[in-house]
């Protein structure tokens, strides 16, 4: 069986189910090029009832299934709430399946609500955000000279923070780790040059160059409060 045979045989499994009303294909392989090899298939299912979230993961003929089900009223609470992967999920997946337009619908306000960008943070958590940043910095600098991997690793997952720092800060959704670098790249070059920098010889510096580039138009507040 292809896997373009495979992936209707499934997709006709979800029709068959009357408290499924829309069917969205999204992420990587939305685009359903069959040609290309197809490893995975996200979808998202919207039915007509449920309170909770449903995720099913299904391994066929060698391509895994990713289905998520969403109730028609937990779907509005995602969107009101703007809850990043459901309203980016919807107004960048692709419409394979819709009774009553109730897809469309919930596509089309999916949309709007991503098209705003994510809530602006507070003056108050944009310096706490460089704090920690910087204070993580300072924990690299104290074993620089001892550990060389834990170095490397922590340089790592520090650079992953910095980045997203950078999207918060300037109000933009977030994107996922894979598309970090990508993103980066396409949102400011100076900062993207710096992060490929780092992996020269995992100096320390030019992270904290990168917090001081994200932050030099943000004033430095007089006093740090963090609730964990």
């Amino acid at each position: 069986m292809s896997i373009k045979e495979t992936f209707e045989k499934e997709i006709s499994k979800i029709k068959e189910d009357d408290n499924n009303v829309s069917i969205l294909v999204v992420g990587s392989s939305k685009d359903l090029n069959f040609n290309n090899k197809i490893n995975d298939i996200d979808l998202f299912v919207i039915t007509k009832k449920g309170q909770r979230q449903i995720r099913e993961i299904k391994y066929i003929q060698n391509i895994e299934f990713d289905i998520n089900y969403f109730s028609m009223d937990l779907s509005n609470k995602l969107i009101n709430d703007k809850k990043q992967f459901f309203i980016e999920g919807m107004s960048k997946g692709i419409l394979i399946y819709d009774k009553d337009n109730v897809g469309k619908n919930y596509k089309k306000n999916a949309k709007i609500q991503y098209e705003k960008g994510p809530e602006k943070i507070s003056f108050d958590e944009i310096n706490n955000l460089r704090f920690i940043l910087l204070d993580n910095i300072k924990r690299i600098k104290n074993i620089k000279d001892k550990n060389r991997q834990e170095v490397k690793f922590l340089s790592s997952l520090y650079l992953r923070d910095i980045i997203r720092a950078y999207f918060m800060v300037n109000k933009k959704w977030v994107p996922k780790d894979k598309k970090l670098f990508k993103l980066l790249n396409e949102a400011d070059k100076n900062l993207y040059e710096m992060a490929q920098k780092l992996y020269e010889d995992y100096n320390s510096d030019i992270l904290e160059r990168m917090i001081y580039y994200i932050f030099k138009d943000i004033k430095n507040n007089d006093k740090i409060k963090i609730i964990y």
